[in-house]
């Protein structure tokens, strides 16, 4: 018999089920519209949870702008030591993943 969780971590949910915090890195893992030439590997801060399992974030390093609404599924979370400093192809300066 199979069981949908590994032994010994029944209670503990998935990373990418669990909800996200305020201040929490992710990078986004999406081809809508609104991330087609977002970076995947570029660096967001969550800001705020709406209603779960959508979240609210900006661009860490960014101009500031919000981008609301977000579904969890396009999000992964990341440590923040493997960030770095980088240019997009704008010139402008971005925080990415490594």
């Amino acid at each position: 018999m199979t069981t949908s969780h590994q032994p010994g971590r029944p209670d503990e949910a998935r990373d990418d089920d669990r909800t996200l915090d305020p201040g929490e890195i992710v990078t986004v893992n999406s081809d809508h519209d609104a991330h087609r030439n977002t970076p995947r590997n570029q660096a967001f801060v969550i800001i705020d949870s709406f209603w779960h399992p959508k979240y609210a974030m900006a661009a860490l390093g960014g101009d500031g702008l919000e981008w609301r609404n977000q579904p969890r599924a396009w999000l992964q979370p990341v440590s923040p030591t493997q960030l770095r400093q980088a240019r997009n192809p704008d010139g402008d300066i971005i925080y990415v993943v490594d």
